[in-house]
């Protein structure tokens, strides 16, 4: 296994460090300590299993570096660790294509299953930032998705088929991925997955999965 690690602050590279140990004895880690070297590290390692990502290292401003991590590495596993508190900015994190995010005072024992999730293609939100996203509403700017669904509404009803695509998006796997698993054609998959989205009103994963779990689903 093979991890990044990136933050600027040795205590944390330090106890997460000891952490994926626990989870793989055999762990190979790299770390960096600013956004120039965190971008060196993923051209170096574009092969790493997990990122485990510092929004706030020097040298990146908001969401930068995350943005130039995705758009570098698409099918890099991220899962940022952070002591960001700011609700809405954590699920911006998410729809630009993290697998999750934790705040760095999360306990251990939470944090070592976040990571061992995300590593097995699950797709980390933590409880309480699902209840803090309904009672914020949704992100400002157009699509308004966000917003959770009127008390006493019916439960959205998806198909068998539908479903399996839902359970696959949750653990992260890629349109190709989801076409094997099940059988069938991309134009197909495509086409589930557009209808997922329709029902639950998102417009990309990340919004499809925390509503489906506002509806009750089971998608980690």
């Amino acid at each position: 296994m093979k991890v990044l690690l990136v933050d600027d602050h040795s205590l944390i590279t330090d106890a997460v460090s000891a952490l994926l140990q626990d989870i793989d004895p055999n762990v190979e880690i790299h770390t960096a300590a600013t956004a120039p070297e965190a971008m060196k590290l993923v051209e170096q390692h574009a092969d790493a299993d997990l990122l485990l990502l510092d929004l706030g290292v020097p040298g990146a401003t908001g969401t930068s570096l995350l943005e130039s991590i995705v758009a570098h590495v698409p099918d890099l596993k991220i899962l940022v660790l952070s002591g960001m508190q700011d609700q809405r900015s954590v699920l911006r994190t998410l729809q630009l294509g993290a697998a999750g995010f934790v705040p760095k005072s999360m306990a251990t024992d939470k944090l070592l299953s976040a990571i061992k999730f995300v590593m097995s293609g699950g797709f980390y939100i933590p409880a309480d930032l699902l209840e803090e996203a309904q009672r914020l509403g949704p992100l400002s700017g157009p699509p308004q998705r966000l917003q959770s669904s009127p008390i006493g509404s019916s439960r959205v009803a998806l198909t068998e088929r539908q479903e399996q695509v839902l359970q696959l998006l949750a653990r992260g796997a890629p349109i190709k991925v989801i076409c094997r698993e099940l059988g069938l054609s991309e134009g197909t998959v495509k086409t589930h997955v557009t209808a997922i989205y329709r029902a639950f009103g998102a417009s990309n994963r990340t919004e499809a999965l925390l509503a489906a779990r506002r509806n009750g689903y089971d998608v980690g």
